[in-house]
């Protein structure tokens, strides 16, 4: 039994742990009981603070109300920068910056006031300096108004006792301006005769000077025809000969000349021969017996050609001069044309063909009036280079009865014709006909030859078409082949040359 109640390790410690329980619980409740004064002090300094904070919060609300009063501006919201919402106070009182500040305008309403209070300073000053000026002008008008007044009673005073030397005045002026007008009566007759007698000198005058153009004119055209004329009878030339005839062989119809290359010659140059007894060159066609072409240039001085018409009568012989108007050693000659070329008389204007004689010859065309009556180039004036003024067919407008538009074109012609003739007179030009010019330039409407013996082909530029005086044409270089129909022996087999040449060229020559 008593071994039965002896204490056990489980009894001690069922009792440590009852006691540490007890420790725990006792320290759990102290601890707990801290705890909740703690936190209750804590509420109560919250609670505090709180309602401190709720306060000011409220006081600041209400500052805001009033700062928002003062503004002008009552609304609920705010805003802030950044925001950009139409119903805030933000917003609003920038708008009334920008609204109101004008170039016063700041960030700040305090700079913004401060702005607009400077300038309303400033614009007080100047309204007061304006006012001073003002008041100066006022005083001024014042014064001036005083003494205009006084003036003005002068004046009056002085219209009130002027008013009978006035009337004295408008009298005495009456009767000078009575006698002036009666002065004025007898001029106005006076130049009425005047003028009837002027008009009567102007009508003498316009007769004789209507006389006296009519009788210069109808002096010019006798002058003129005495001129024909006397030119008809004597055939004045000054014109001198190109070259002359070195050698004559009847059989090839061949001639060779003293002119080649040195002096610019080219192939198809056409001259007239001339009788070594003439009176003149170029005086007139009647001292002309024969017309030659150059087909080849041999030297420097040297040329051949070939007769394209002879006189039977007076055939060529050495030493006849030769001539034609269009060539001239180492220099262009210039000509006019006004009239159809008809060169081979079929009554149509050969314009290619005359254009290129005068080109071939190297000789320039400066003046030309066409068909129409028109100068080429429209501005072309007969000048002291002009050599000859070559008159070609010209129409009479009363054989186009009926046909207006070739009446006026014949009539162009003629007038320019008129006008040239007067220019070629200004200059000392001669005037010479188509034909006679051809007989000068030793032409000859015949188609170019080959002749046998020539072992050389022909450069044929008959029918070239080109536009202009100087256009160059294209190529057209001849076989060198003729029909049997020309060959003088009358065969009907090609001939070739026998190589023989006259004995004047044999030797180096």
């Amino acid at each position: 039994m008593a071994a039965g109640s002896k204490p056990t390790a489980v009894h001690f410690s069922l009792i440590g742990f009852v006691m540490l329980s007890l420790i725990l619980g006792v320290f759990t409740y102290l601890g707990w009981k801290e705890y909740i004064e703690l936190r209750d002090g804590e509420f109560a300094t919250t609670q505090a603070q709180l309602q401190q904070e709720q306060q000011s919060l409220t006081q600041l609300v209400a500052e805001v109300t009033e700062m928002k009063q003062l503004l002008g501006h009552p609304v609920d919201d705010l805003g802030g920068a950044g925001v950009d919402e139409a119903n805030t106070v933000h917003y609003l009182v920038r708008n009334d910056l920008s609204n109101y500040g004008g170039e016063q305008a700041a960030n700040t309403v305090t700079a913004t006031l401060s702005a607009m209070s400077t300038r309303i300073r400033e614009l007080e000053e100047e309204n007061a300096t304006l006012q001073a000026s003002l008041n100066s002008n006022r005083d001024e008008l014042l014064a001036v108004n005083t003494a205009s007044r006084n003036q003005m009673d002068e004046i009056v005073q002085s219209q009130e006792s002027s008013e009978e030397q006035l009337q004295a005045n408008i009298d005495k002026h009456d009767e000078v301006l009575a006698e002036k007008n009666a002065e004025i009566d007898d001029l106005v007759t006076e130049i009425n005769q005047v003028q009837a007698e002027k008009e009567v000198l102007r009508d003498e005058y316009e007769s004789y000077r209507r006389e006296s153009e009519e009788r210069v004119a109808l002096l010019e055209n006798r002058i003129d025809a005495l001129s024909d004329e006397l030119n008809e009878l004597k055939k004045v030339s000054f014109e001198k000969q190109d070259g002359n005839v070195v050698a004559v062989d009847n059989t090839t119809r061949t001639v060779w000349i003293d002119i080649g290359e040195r002096d610019n010659l080219k192939p198809q140059v056409t001259f007239s021969v001339y009788t070594r007894d003439h009176r003149g060159i170029g005086r007139g066609p009647e001292d002309i017996k024969a017309k030659i072409e150059v087909t080849r240039v041999l030297d420097s001085h040297l040329a051949e050609a070939r007769i394209l018409d002879e006189q039977l009568f007076r055939p060529i012989a050495e030493g006849d001069p030769i001539y034609s108007p269009l060539w001239s050693a180492g220099r262009t000659e210039y000509f006019a044309l006004v009239g159809r070329p008809d060169l081979d008389e079929d009554g149509e204007s050969d314009w290619e063909l005359f254009y290129e004689i005068v080109r071939n010859a190297g000789a320039k065309i400066d003046l030309v009036v066409t068909d129409e009556g028109d100068r080429e180039p429209l501005d072309a004036k007969l000048s002291a280079r002009t050599k000859f003024l070559i008159v070609g067919d010209m129409d009479d407008p009363a054989q186009f009865s009926g046909q207006p538009e070739k009446v006026a074109m014949a009539q162009a012609v003629n007038n320019q014709l008129t006008e040239l003739r007067d220019e070629a007179r200004l200059y000392g030009i001669r005037v010479v006909r188509l034909n006679d010019f051809l007989e000068y330039i030793g032409y000859r409407n015949q188609q170019h030859l080959w002749q046998p013996g020539q072992d050389r082909p022909f450069n044929l530029p008959s029918g070239a078409t080109s536009a202009g005086v100087d256009e160059a044409y294209q190529d057209r270089t001849s076989s060198g082949t003729t029909s049997e129909l020309f060959r003088q022996n009358g065969t009907r087999t090609q001939q070739e040359s026998s190589g023989q040449t006259s004995g004047l060229f044999r030797g180096g020559r």
